[in-house]
């Protein structure tokens, strides 16, 4: 039997089965079909569907939905769709549950979440080995690929630019303990071989790194085709500028999905305390062991910390990482949570204003 074109995007049963077990019975009473977001535009996405792809456009109640959670859909969302009786546009009615997802502050309100991907199997941090490399901005990338809840892999790309690829992966583990790491070649293609198993058939990838680390042409490299434009990189610093215009999704040979999206730098760490604190497990234990449970790691006696800054066991600089990340989580968390009160009264009180206007229309 044919594939279809949503199954080529990794739709399945078992998805259904999985997060949505009534959508048989939903489908039948509201017409509705499963469809997966795969590009996304400033005024549609385009939708992969049994019956192709198709441009769609947000039901009426998203147009006064409040998007501050997340609520609108974004490229790899699985969502629900009403075709046309020809079936060439669709209506998307709703979204289904995310397995993961990468968000940010909204670029006109800081206070606001974007949700600008979903539904990704594997997060590739990229970092190339000239000047990119930095382990603070490696940090930071790991935590907010923790956060997203997908599996994660470091790629350091350009190994052919860098005398001592090996020592460099080295540094990398021990800063990212027990995440598997890769020394790789767009330009001489070594290595690539070890990524090839995170493609598989309905698998989804998604990188993670600066602009000019080479995230388009190692996936050109994989698959030994252009299916990524890419872009020269400046010789004056080693950037790159951004090729990718809009988010979508792209099928590749032999099934593996990419989802190649711009903004992914800008995404930040809010409520995630609990990757800041997996990412510096060797500082949780070190707090553990002090005198005092409130001990703030500063003059108290009896502190493990102060004492492994003491012996060298700790550096200044990654206690100092440390704090600066856990200070912006909760303070991203507690912004989060105000939105998120503000949000629920302005529903309540919309609610409210559409009782009081349909007992005016009864008097009358």
């Amino acid at each position: 039997m044919k594939e279809n074109l949503l199954e080529q995007y990794g739709y399945t049963e078992n998805y259904v089965k999985n997060v949505l077990s009534d959508l048989p019975e939903r489908q039948h009473q509201l017409q509705l079909q499963p469809a997966r977001i795969i590009a996304q535009h400033k005024n549609y996405y385009q939708a992969a569907t049994a019956h192709g792809e198709i441009i769609s456009h947000l039901a009426g109640k998203y147009l006064y939905a409040n998007d501050a959670m997340g609520g609108f859909p974004a490229v790899g969302d699985y969502v629900l769709v009403k075709l046309t009786e020809q079936k060439d546009r669709a209506v998307i009615h709703e979204l289904m549950p995310r397995k993961t997802m990468f968000y940010r502050r909204n670029n006109f309100d800081k206070s606001e979440l974007q949700v600008l991907a979903a539904n990704f199997d594997t997060v590739f941090i990229c970092m190339a080995l000239n000047r990119d490399f930095n382990l603070h901005r490696l940090e930071r990338y790991v935590i907010m690929a923790r956060e997203s809840g997908a599996d994660i892999a470091i790629v350091l790309t350009k190994a052919d630019l860098c005398d001592d690829p090996d020592s460099k992966a080295v540094i990398c583990e021990t800063v990212c303990p027990g995440i598997p790491i890769y020394t790789v070649s767009a330009q001489e293609k070594k290595g690539l071989e070890q990524l090839l198993p995170y493609f598989g058939k309905g698998n989804t990838v998604i990188a993670l790194g600066s602009s000019g680390v080479g995230k388009s042409s190692l996936v050109n490299a994989l698959f030994g085709e252009e299916v990524m434009e890419t872009s020269e990189v400046r010789e004056s610093d080693d950037r790159g500028r951004h090729t990718t215009v809009h988010r979508q999704m792209i099928v590749l040979p032999g099934g593996g999905l990419y989802l190649d999206t711009p903004g992914l730098r800008e995404i930040g760490i809010a409520d995630a305390a609990e990757s800041v604190s997996e990412q510096f497990a060797d500082l949780e234990v070190l707090q553990t062991q002090c005198k005092f449970k409130d001990c703030r790691h500063e003059r108290e006696t009896g502190c493990a910390v102060l004492l492994a800054l003491e012996e060298g066991r700790l550096t200044p600089d990654r206690l100092s990482k440390y704090r600066k990340l856990l200070k912006e989580s909760a303070f991203d968390k507690v912004k989060s949570r105000y939105l998120y009160e503000k949000w629920q009264a302005s529903k309540a009180f919309s609610k409210q204003l559409k009782k009081q206007k349909k007992g005016r229309k009864e008097k009358f």
